[in-house]
């Protein structure tokens, strides 16, 4: 974009701000080459172009480029761009300064960009400065004032009111060429109406999209829209502590049909929770556009499970990999590392994957570590999940064949290990993280948490059986990224003698690896599956198996780990395939029969977190991997 600029309106400029910009021009073919802070939607000639700007980082800037020749007639062509420029870091956004960039071309020549003179004006329509929280992790709401539209998505849209712009300084000129496909909308989920008294709207499952609603208030009226994933309350669940599930829409007197691309909402529920006429009410869903690899099982139960799992992944699946649609929709090493995992088995493409790796690469901390998500404004640090990004960048490798990103980000690979081994003691053990969060599954124990508190005031000194074997298992993902790409490994005596000394957590009387050394006595599954696979010749691992497999005081382990319970059983012997595929039918078969439309976060489902549990989450979509590789009865239809 040689000749654009850096632009916002002249008064603008304050966080949860939309802001409009007209430009026209004449072209029969052309190409948008367009970068926010932070979103857009793009109309040409009052239709929906492009939406929805990738998610990246101030020093990071990533452009989307679109053929506008569908969009065209000939003489003046209208380009109107809506942008929401969020202000406010949180755990899918680092805050930067407002400000567009496009530049349209015909035949290799600007026609039209960004400048001074593009005409811009804050939005009144979208409400400026209400600065309404959803949760923490996704950021703002918003309000629709339908009185105050303007016409701003139609072919005869003139502008009022608007003024020539201002140029933003301090914004990055290198920008990156998006290395994802842009979503696409699929055709409207209309819900129907399940509750007349409280207006509630049944989707028919869990979907992911913008809200399409068309109703009828009286002028100024505020009407709440609530969405959620289930009815355990005989309504949408929309306030959980500081949570607040709705969106608002303000009527004009007459009905009106709202629909913008640029909050995606996660649910299966709507709820109109102020008096108004409906007229329909649904979600327009919005996916990434993977063709499915379809596998087919003889037998009915595992057919299910699969499909449930790869619609899960989809729901997951946006601009990069998601943990949940409804909650967060953040990216995270650890939860993404499963989703990649499944993904290369339900869709066979690379790209996507490669691009979440890369964007997580652009993200290292002082302290050589990765955040908890990216990008992220915000972080509460949980140290083994950069080790897991190690594991996930060895199996995209493996997978895809492209060892470049490998070799792009050896240092940093390397830079993660130094920073476990330099914390080594004289025990030959690494203790836990101060100042962290020493997290490791959602299960009493073992979630890293004090008195509630994530990252506790005082600090407990402790050596962790799952950090240490961890440590081990990401040595083991970079020895073969050496391999690979024919690097020298340099951590061989580590490794063996960090392996050795994990002996010290092994207490012969119980037959069982203890969680921790210096807290609480605390023996569970999780802590020993990783000690065999982190251990795999041990002579103890065989009976140690069994014994877990039968055990049921241990709590058992989460479905986002599932991975190392399932890895170890098969590192002791390919014979438990059979006993995996029946824990995966106790499991996802208990919630499919409960109407699992996509698989939840815990098996607790929404009960957990304090009414909080997410009903469709990525990590959980495990099943994928594991039928496609443990049941050789099925047929595979590119």
């Amino acid at each position: 974009m040689e000749k654009a600029k850096w632009i916002w309106a002249a008064d603008g400029g304050e966080a949860d701000e939309y802001v409009k910009f007209y430009e026209t021009f004449s072209a029969r073919s052309a190409i948008l080459k367009i970068s926010a802070d932070s979103n857009y939607a793009a109309y040409v000639n009052g239709k929906l172009a492009a939406f929805g700007q990738y998610a990246d980082y101030p020093h990071f800037k990533v452009y989307d480029e679109i053929d506008l020749t569908a969009y065209l007639k000939d003489g003046e062509n209208k380009l109107v761009v809506v942008c929401w420029y969020y202000g406010v870091d949180t755990s899918t956004y680092v805050k930067n300064r407002a400000g567009l960039i496009y530049e349209v071309t015909a035949e290799g020549k600007p026609v039209a960009y960004s400048s001074e003179d593009t005409l811009s004006a804050k939005a009144k329509d979208f409400v400026c400065h209400q600065k309404k929280i959803i949760t923490g992790q996704l950021g703002f709401s918003y309000r629709y004032d339908s009185r105050f539209y303007d016409g701003f998505d139609r072919e005869d849209y003139l502008p009022r009111g608007f003024q020539r712009s201002v140029v933003v300084s301090g914004m990055p000129q290198t920008l990156h060429k998006s290395r994802v496909e842009k979503l696409k909308l699929l055709q409207p989920g209309e819900g129907v109406l399940v509750n007349e008294k409280k207006r509630i709207y049944d989707l028919g499952c869990e979907r992911v999209g913008f809200l399409l609603c068309r109703i009828k208030a009286p002028a100024g009226k505020i009407v709440r829209v609530a969405y959620g994933e289930h009815l355990a309350d005989g309504e949408v669940r929309y306030a959980i502590g500081d949570r607040n599930f709705t969106v608002e829409l303000v009527g004009n007197g007459e009905f009106f049909t709202y629909f913008h691309p640029f909050r995606r909402l996660g649910c299966r529920y709507l709820q109109f929770l102020d008096e108004c006429e409906v007229g329909f009410a649904g979600i327009r869903e919005t996916m990434y556009p993977v063709a499915e690899e379809s596998r087919n099982f003889a037998d009915a139960e595992l057919q299910k499970i699969y499909d449930v799992g790869v619609r899960t992944l989809r729901l997951c699946m946006h601009e990069h990999y998601e943990d949940c649609p409804w909650r967060e929709q953040a990216l995270y090493a650890m939860d993404s590392r499963n989703q990649m995992l499944c993904g290369y088995y339900a869709f066979g493409e690379y790209r996507f994957a490669r691009a979440n790796l890369e964007l997580m690469s652009k993200a290292q901390k002082a302290d050589k570590l990765l955040p908890l998500c990216f990008p992220a404004g915000v972080d509460v640090p949980i140290p083994f999940f950069s080790l897991i990004y190690i594991k996930a960048m060895k199996e995209y490798a493996q997978h895809s064949g492209d060892r470049t990103l490998l070799t792009e980000n050896f240092r940093l690979l390397d830079d993660i290990v130094r920073v476990f081994l330099q914390k080594r003691e004289e025990n030959g053990l690494i203790p836990a993280f101060e100042g962290y969060w020493n997290f490791y599954e959602w299960t009493d124990g073992m979630d890293g948490t004090v008195n509630g508190e994530l990252i506790p005031a005082v600090f407990e000194k402790s050596y962790d059986l799952p950090l240490n074997c961890f440590v081990i298992l990401a040595l083991e993902d970079l020895k073969e990224i050496c391999r690979l790409t024919g690097k020298a490994f340099s951590y061989g005596e580590e490794l063996s003698s960090l392996r050795r000394a994990l002996s010290a957590f092994y207490n012969a009387e119980k037959g069982l690896y203890v969680s921790y050394l210096g807290k609480k006595e605390h023996y569970g599954k999780l802590s020993n599956y990783l000690a065999v696979l982190a251990d795999p010749q041990n002579e103890k691992n065989a009976a140690l198996v069994e014994r877990l497999k039968a055990d049921e005081t241990m709590c058992d382990v989460t479905l986002s780990m599932k991975v190392f319970e399932f890895d170890a059983l098969l590192a002791v012997d390919r014979g438990n395939a059979g006993y995996i595929v029946r824990k995966i039918r106790q499991d996802y078969g208990y919630m499919l029969s409960r109407g699992a439309t996509s698989f939840w976060e815990t098996i607790k489902g929404e009960s957990d977190f304090l009414g909080a549990g997410s009903l469709c989450h990525g990590w959980s979509a495990i099943p994928v991997y594991y039928l496609s590789v443990l049941c050789p009865d099925t047929t595979v239809n590119h």
